[in-house]
């Protein structure tokens, strides 16, 4: 995974990649489905992407249908639409104008259309093995955490374009990686960080042509495309802050606003521990918020190490600032974050398909765990948000 020496001839994917993940689609749409009609019985049932838009689903449903706030800010609340970035909101848009759907009806369903392609196109990172394939597809569509990528939220195209990149830096063609990097950027900040990725497994492709350190730097300069590639990759966040410079004179105010939601810039590991420690009050509670997003960011760690340990450099290097950078602002969100980082939940994957018993405990566990998170979700769990 992850290596340049992924075979082009392996990536076109067969019938049965093509249709493992539709299975997926199937019983997860029925495990939300059913989970919601429990949940609220008296609901009719065409409010089902509706009632799965929590959270920040709704900012970016509006941000669909009515764009970026100017100032004064709507309904004068202490928060701004600046924090979420363009991309994924902005195709739903367009795409909106030209299908007459609900916005949340249209973003759902293109959201899971998204998460089936990412799930393909991780084929060949799974190291084309059929038990890891299957469990990745379940877990991003039929798992616990799978309304994050089928109902509005950006972390479906993070994930889809994170795969892409990745999939072409492992091949050597950078400005495709790039390309990728520069919409990856505009989707969410931690995305410009695969730039990185790109200039280091530049320099391991370097070291392993050449066979030496020597004259590295100008035999990188050298290579144009290279050259091109890394200033290719950010273009996605630089328009993006160039749009707010213009919009509202603050070039940065998608880091800025970040204030109205209490999240404030620290020592990531003092987050950690504070959430760690953050013990239960209530009797018979196994578990707190707070150290439920703690653990998320631990598990991540680990799975960061599994990658480095694989020397898998580029991409332990994206999940270690992917996780540490967000964690530098607390814990919210963080499982979240971690659910999206696909060089992740692959590694984890690939680890839980080793042994027959393992895979088969994992693919029930994703399977029952989505009932019980969507119930989780649709009653405001606020560890999900």
């Amino acid at each position: 995974m992850y290596q340049a020496s992924i075979d082009r001839r392996d990536d076109r994917p067969g019938s049965f990649v093509l249709l493992l993940p539709l299975l997926f689609v199937l019983t997860g749409t029925l495990i939300r489905f059913l989970a919601f009609r429990y949940a609220q019985p008296d609901a009719a049932w065409t409010g089902y992407f509706g009632a799965l838009c929590r959270w920040d689903c709704g900012w970016y449903v509006a941000l669909a249908q009515t764009g970026y706030d100017g100032f004064p800010v709507p309904g004068c609340v202490s928060a701004g639409n600046w924090a979420f970035f363009p991309f994924y909101p902005m195709l739903v848009g367009v795409i909106g104008k030209l299908v007459p759907l609900p916005t949340i009806v249209l973003a759902s369903l293109l959201s899971i259309l998204t998460a089936y392609a990412a799930v393909v196109a991780a084929w060949p990172l799974l190291g084309r093995n059929i038990r890891a394939y299957a469990l990745y597809a379940c877990f991003i569509l039929s798992g616990p955490l799978s309304m994050y990528f089928t109902t509005f939220f950006t972390e479906v195209m993070f994930v889809l374009l994170t795969t892409l990149a990745f999939r072409y830096l492992g091949r050597g063609n950078y400005l495709a990686a790039a390309g990728f990097t520069a919409l990856l950027s505009a989707t969410r900040i931690v995305g410009v960080f695969v730039s990185l990725s790109i200039g280091l497994q530049a320099l391991l492709d370097w070291r392993r042509t050449t066979g030496s350190w020597k004259g590295w730097l100008a035999g990188l300069l050298g290579q144009p495309r290279l050259v091109l590639a890394i200033f290719v990759a950010p273009l996605g966040l630089f328009a993006y802050m160039a749009f707010l410079h213009y919009w509202i004179g603050d070039g940065l105010a998608f880091s800025h606003v970040q204030r109205a939601w209490a999240r404030q810039i620290g020592n990531p590991l003092i987050y950690l521990w504070n959430g760690l420690t953050a013990w239960p009050a209530t009797p018979g509670q196994l578990l707190t918020g707070s150290q439920i997003l703690a653990l998320a960011a631990v598990a991540g760690l680990v799975l960061t190490g599994v990658l480095a340990w694989r020397r898998q450099w580029p991409a332990a290097l994206f999940a270690l600032l992917g996780i540490i950078i967000p964690l530098a602002a607390g814990l919210a969100s963080m499982l979240r974050f971690m659910a999206a980082m696909a060089p992740l939940t692959i590694t984890l994957m690939t680890l839980l398909a080793r042994w027959r018993w393992l895979f088969v405990v994992s693919l029930l566990g994703l399977l029952v765990g989505a009932w019980f998170v969507t119930l989780a979700w649709l009653g405001g769990n606020v560890a999900l948000v």
